[in-house]
């Protein structure tokens, strides 16, 4: 007699909806598969009836993050670790009675609906390309504990034969179901199908504060009276393929003089993806979520999951090169190949000098609009292999963030001299992020009929269903729909006599 336990749950893909936060979760349900084959007889006898008692059944979401460098080693770390006990009060009997003889084993369903911490981070893989492919994974996990009871005393099996030499108590596990986390926001609602715009503000002392050794008196004051404001989508979808930016420049504190002597020629833009590779947890990150302590980490708790590297560690038997180090970073650009993010400035660059006669449009702005292109395929390989695009995101061992680095070529005419040149350089946060997937477009739900007589529920009814914040706050409140007008009061009408 075997008992078999096969975790299905209704989706391997568990979608988290906004940022991480740690006073929210989401729902992972499914149910535990628990099948018994029948008892072979010998000598083509009368099978036995199979009988046992499930005492115990538990669910396990857990997540783990490693990641593999030449410079900090090998590290692992557990995310979360939430069970679930499914047998709650008495135990159950199991049996396959009336049904010894059926070419299926008899199975039963445990439904489970597991809640998984909203702080999590999403499914990955980074590390070392030269090893097996290490990153933030998840998995559920299943161990039934029972008790097998005796077969009827007129029977003869071969468990009957073997009971005194074996131990009635089992315990048996399931193999592991991999899950997979994604991190969505809700798509943009603006027309144009981009996300609300970002302004700016750059503090053009703070930045020239780092030029100002080696460069005149005068452009240095000049420079730090221009005002400069950029605009940026407030995040990008991980599927677009360029980014609109807006550079506004005003110089309404300079004298016509300094205008005239003044010439903004070329400014350049790159989108930078850094990647952080850590061999310890990062302190800011275990500070704001509720990572399991070091009682439950390894070595203390070794992964359910663990990669093959990490026998090696617990010998001493990998080493790197160098003595390790705490932190390795990559940085790499995201524009396409073939552009260089240069772009001139035409006529001679004297950009302030038509605010001359007119004093009001000294508030007027030189306003710059450029769509920056993406790169959306790699083109470069290191030590980490492919330089993909990624959402950015942040972990115990990982993080990535995206920056928009901006320089602008500035020149200012000196009497008798050559033109001083200078770059005004600043750099602004981006967010990149994944979308919510469509909705199929059948509303409805599918129906289909099993071999075995039951009614199954297809997938497109799960799906068809509204998201969560689309019907309630994060607070918990219900989103009232206020684009539909109630309608226009109108009094009964009287009926005439």
């Amino acid at each position: 007699m075997a008992v078999v336990l096969d975790i299905r749950p209704f989706s391997d893909t568990l979608f988290m909806y906004g940022e991480a936060n740690s006073s929210t979760a989401f729902s992972l349900a499914g149910h535990v598969n628990i099948s018994i084959a029948p008892t072979k007889s010998f000598l083509n006898r009368s099978r036995p009836t199979t009988r046992l008692l499930l005492r115990s059944l538990v669910i396990t979401f857990e997540g783990q993050s490693e990641v593999i460098t030449p410079v900090t080693g090998y590290a692992p770390v557990r995310l979360c670790s939430v069970s679930q006990e499914l047998i709650r009060g008495d135990p159950i009997e199991l049996s396959n009675e009336g049904l010894e003889y059926s070419t299926t084993p008899c199975s039963w369903d445990a439904v489970f609906d597991v809640r998984v911490p909203g702080w999590l981070p999403v499914t990955s893989t980074y590390g070392d390309a030269d090893f097996e492919e290490t990153g933030t994974r998840y998995a559920l996990y299943a161990t039934a504990t029972c008790v097998l009871l005796e077969d009827g005393p007129s029977s003869f099996s071969l468990f009957n034969f073997c009971a005194p030499f074996c131990s009635r108590f089992r315990t048996v596990d399931a193999p592991q179901c991999p899950v997979t986390l994604r991190r969505v926001v809700e798509p943009p609602t603006e027309p144009s199908g981009s996300f609300p715009l970002a302004m700016y503000v750059v503090d053009t002392q703070k930045e020239l504060n780092d030029m100002r050794e080696g460069s005149s008196i005068p452009f240095s004051d000049v420079l730090g009276k221009i005002e400069v404001v950029a605009c940026t989508p407030t995040a990008i979808s991980m599927g677009e393929t360029s980014l609109p930016f807006t550079l506004r420049l005003r110089a309404k504190d300079l004298t016509y003089s300094e205008r005239e002597r003044l010439k903004v020629t070329e400014f350049s833009i790159d989108i930078k993806q850094v990647e952080v590779y850590r061999n310890t947890t990062n302190e800011d990150y275990a500070g704001g979520f509720p990572i399991p302590s070091q009682r439950h980490q390894p070595p203390n708790k070794p992964l359910r999951s663990h990669h093959p590297v990490h026998m090696l560690c617990t010998v001493d038997a990998f080493q790197t090169a160098q003595p390790p180090k705490s932190s390795v970073g990559r940085s790499f650009s995201l524009l396409r190949k073939n552009s260089s993010g240069r772009y001139v400035i035409g006529g001679d660059g004297r950009i302030f000098t038509n605010t001359k006669k007119d004093p009001a449009s000294l508030l007027e702005w030189y306003i710059l609009d450029v769509d920056i292109p993406i790169a959306v395929e790699p083109y470069e390989v290191d030590w980490a292999g492919p330089c993909v695009r990624r959402m950015t995101e942040s972990s115990p061992l990982f993080s990535v963030r995206h920056t928009l680095s901006v320089s602008i070529q500035c020149a200012y005419d000196l009497p008798e001299k050559e033109p001083d040149c200078r770059q005004l350089h600043f750099s602004l946060p981006l967010q990149q992020v994944c979308l919510l997937p469509p909705r199929p477009p059948s509303a409805g739900c599918d129906f289909s009929e099993a071999s075995s007589g039951e009614t199954q529920y297809g997938t497109s009814f799960a799906r068809s269903l509204p998201a969560y914040s689309q019907l309630f706050h994060q607070n918990g409140e219900r989103k009232i729909d206020l684009s539909t007008p109630l309608p226009l009061y109108r009094p009964p009408s009287v009926p005439v006599s």
